[in-house]
């Protein structure tokens, strides 16, 4: 009887243990989730998150919890991607990513500054000697880089030019000089007829063009004192005192406008890098308001729809830091990302941004997409571009070109992937 019973209580043991290991098992199974994953090339490696996967030939299979997931590629001289993944329980997916050899840019122009994006949506302009140049660049039906149009829109009559402050449409232009400001009108790229008239002196600093075409904002600073923001007619004739810098504590600001015309930003540039914060003039209302109130600000700019602010802030050590907030103060992000903003430029649909960046270790440059809205890279990172020393970036409305300056050259770089 007791052999009997103690047979019972071990076959019950057993089949009790199995069915817990079991159940264990199940459970853990379905709250896995699996993944065959094939990279070409072969040399390419993998981030799952911040875990490196260990590919062998080109593949690797992995387990892992469920939900979404970053999944980086990356290999030399290839286009990395960087994914979302979402993974469901008891999942078992094939994933294949082909990479894109990494776009080798072609030199548009051995001498060349100053570049801004054009009216157009692959055009833009750079200053190279004493002229200024139009280029417009696009991809041949072979996919490569066909170069449209390179040449001077004036005579070789831009002079010891610094700065360029455009007007929306491309036909006008501030030249600033170092003693004195010229309106230059390119009368429609009528070389005999094209004029610079007096606008300005080195009173004036900081200058912002309106995009609506209405007025032009800048900074008078003469000597008896006076430290205004002026709104102006196109030709200076006209103007109107707005702020009293003097009041507000507000020394050399720069100015930027929102691209609907209705914001200013004002970022003062004192001596004192802890009083640079972050203002925001509405234009209709004049009303002033902090929306950036700790200091050590560098830039802002804003989105295509005006809806966010990109902007940098610097401890004084290395370069800004990007940080992203909307136009009415709030969601402060920290992009974890250092460029300058002459580096930084947003896609037509405002979620993203093309960062130029330096890594300060290797020293060596990379391009990549970061998309704002989920705080990741997205899209595409090129790195591999040789001795590249990036300065400003443009980038086309349709999001295949890339023109950049870099040691005083102009590139153009296919950055759409095949």
């Amino acid at each position: 009887m007791n052999v009997e019973l103690k047979k019972i209580k071990r076959t019950v043991y057993i089949v009790g243990t199995i069915l817990f290991v079991a159940t264990v098992l199940l459970i853990w199974f379905f709250t896995r989730s699996f993944m065959t994953l094939s990279v070409s090339p072969r040399t390419a490696t993998a981030l799952l998150g911040k875990k490196e996967i260990k590919i062998i030939a080109g593949e690797a299979k992995i387990n892992t919890s469920v939900g979404s997931h970053q999944l980086k590629i990356e290999a030399a001289n290839y286009i990395g991607q960087n994914n979302t993944i979402d993974l469901h329980r008891g999942l078992n997916k094939k994933i294949v990513i082909n990479l894109s050899p990494t776009p080798r840019p072609i030199k548009i122009n051995s001498i060349g500054n100053l570049l801004m994006k054009g009216s157009d949506f692959n055009d833009g302009y750079y200053l190279s000697g004493n002229m200024i140049f139009k280029t417009k660049v696009g991809i041949s039906k072979d996919g490569s880089i066909n170069i449209i149009e390179n040449r001077p829109v004036t005579g070789s009559v831009i002079h010891d030019t610094k700065e360029i402050i455009w007007s929306p449409d491309k036909q006008l232009a501030l030249l600033r000089h170092p003693s004195s400001i010229g309106l230059f009108d390119f009368m429609k790229y009528d070389f005999v007829h094209q004029t610079e008239t007096s606008w300005g002196g080195n009173d004036i600093s900081s200058i912002a063009w309106s995009p609506d075409n209405s007025k032009i904002a800048y900074y008078y600073a003469p000597a008896t004192g006076e430290k205004s923001l002026i709104f102006s007619n196109i030709i200076n004739t006209e103007i109107t005192r707005i702020l009293n810098f003097n009041q507000l504590g507000i020394d050399n600001p720069l100015l930027r406008w929102s691209p609907d015309s209705e914001w200013l930003i004002i970022i003062p540039r004192n001596k004192n890098v802890a009083e640079n914060k972050i203002y925001m003039l509405n234009t209709y209302s004049r009303e002033l308001k902090t929306v950036v109130d700790s200091g050590n600000n560098v830039g802002a700019v804003f989105s295509p729809d005006s809806n966010r602010v990109l902007y940098t802030t610097t401890s004084g050590q290395g370069k800004p830091e990007l940080f992203l907030m909307n136009k009415d103060d709030n969601n402060k992000t920290d992009l974890k990302i250092q460029a300058s903003l002459d580096t930084v430029v947003w896609t037509k649909d405002s979620q993203n941004i093309v960062v130029a960046t330096t890594d300060p270790t290797t020293k060596t440059q990379t391009i990549f997409r970061f998309d704002t809205n989920s705080v990741t890279d997205s899209g595409f990172a090129i790195s591999d571009l040789g001795n590249t020393n990036i300065q400003s970036i443009a980038f086309s409305d349709d999001g295949k070109l890339l023109l950049y300056e870099s040691n005083n050259q102009i590139y153009a770089l296919k950055v759409e992937q095949e």
